[in-house]
């Protein structure tokens, strides 16, 4: 599934690599399970480390303007922050849970029949 957050009426397409994922560690000095989605140095960084694939000279510094013009313009982080974890989700890094059983449900990426 490609993933996109919107930001300043413009998609920004996201997807995260084993890459992108160590630029970012290198970046923070912290592992992505150590990083506090609750702050904004870990919000900028994780979007950027997701929008590397498809704009590789992009910079934190960019990222964080984007985020400056979007939350001006009346958008909020919620949306953004879902977007992030559920573009983390289809790269597969971390398990989701079927409901209400407490079993890791088969990812889409471990293979099976699709629909």
């Amino acid at each position: 599934m490609n993933r996109a957050v919107s930001l300043n009426g413009r998609e920004y397409p996201l997807r995260f690599t084993v890459n992108s994922l160590c630029c970012l560690e290198e970046k923070t000095g912290q592992s992505l399970a150590a990083l506090k989605i609750t702050q904004f140095s870990c919000l900028r960084g994780l979007l950027w480390c997701g929008m590397l694939a498809a704009a590789p000279d992009i910079t934190l510094e960019a990222v964080g303007d984007l985020l400056d013009a979007h939350l001006r313009a009346g958008g909020d982080l919620s949306a953004v922050s879902a977007a992030l974890a559920g573009a983390l989700e289809d790269a597969c890094f971390f398990p989701h849970r079927a409901a209400n059983t407490g079993k890791t449900a088969p990812l889409p990426c471990e293979g099976g029949s699709s629909a």
